[in-house]
C-alpha cells in the first residue's frame, strides 16, 4: 500500500512534532509549577535595579515590560528578573508603577523560595490564555507526532511489512 520511503517520511516527520509538543508541555508545566509553588514562598523586600518598557507599533509584538530586581536573604544578595508582554502583565500600567517605585527608591515585595533563595518571582501570576495555548498546542503536537511515529514504525516493522505486493 505505502512505499517504504513514504513510511519512513511519516516516521521522520512525526519526531519533530513529538519534540515540539514535549517542549510546549514542559514550558506550560514549569509555569504552573512555579505559580503553585510560589503560594508558600516568603515575601522579601526587593530593590528595583532596572525597569524597561519596550513598545512596538506592530500590534503582534505588543508592549513588553522587563524588570530586574535585587533582594537579600541571610546576608547574600540575589538578583531576579520578571518579564511580561501586553495582557500577560498583572496590570496594564505595570511599568509606570514600577518606574515610580524605582524613582522614589521604594522596595517591592518579591516572593522568594525559602529552600532555594536564588529562586524568586516578582508577581505570582499565571496568565491563563497563554498557559492554555502552550498546553493545548503541546498536547496536539505531542499526540499527533506520537501517532505518526507509532504508525510509521508499525508500517515499517509490523505484520505484512516484508510482504511483496503482487
Amino acid at each position: 500500500m505505502f512505499s517504504s520511503f513514504r513510511k519512513l517520511i511519516l516516521l521522520i516527520l512525526g519526531i519533530p512534532f513529538v519534540i515540539l509538543g514535549t517542549r510546549f508541555l514542559l514550558d506550560a508545566g514549569a509555569s504552573a509549577l512555579t505559580y503553585w509553588s510560589a503560594e508558600s514562598w516568603a515575601p522579601q523586600n526587593a530593590a528595583l535595579v532596572a525597569v524597561d518598557h519596550f513598545s512596538s507599533v506592530d500590534q503582534a509584538l505588543g508592549n513588553q515590560t522587563v524588570v530586574r530586581y535585587q533582594y537579600e536573604v541571610d546576608g547574600q544578595k540575589h538578583e531576579g528578573q520578571f518579564s511580561c508582554i501586553g495582557d500577560e502583565c498583572p496590570q496594564s500600567d505595570l511599568h509606570l508603577a514600577l518606574r515610580a517605585a524605582q524613582a522614589e527608591n521604594r522596595t517591592v515585595a518579591a516572593l522568594v523560595n525559602p529552600g532555594k533563595p536564588e529562586e524568586s518571582v516578582l508577581y505570582r501570576h499565571l496568565y491563563m490564555p497563554l498557559f492554555l495555548l502552550k498546553a493545548g498546542a503541546g498536547l496536539f503536537c505531542f499526540l499527533t507526532g506520537s501517532v505518526a511515529v507509532i504508525f510509521g514504525v508499525y508500517l515499517l516493522r509490523g505484520p505484512g511489512a516484508t510482504k511483496e505486493s503482487t
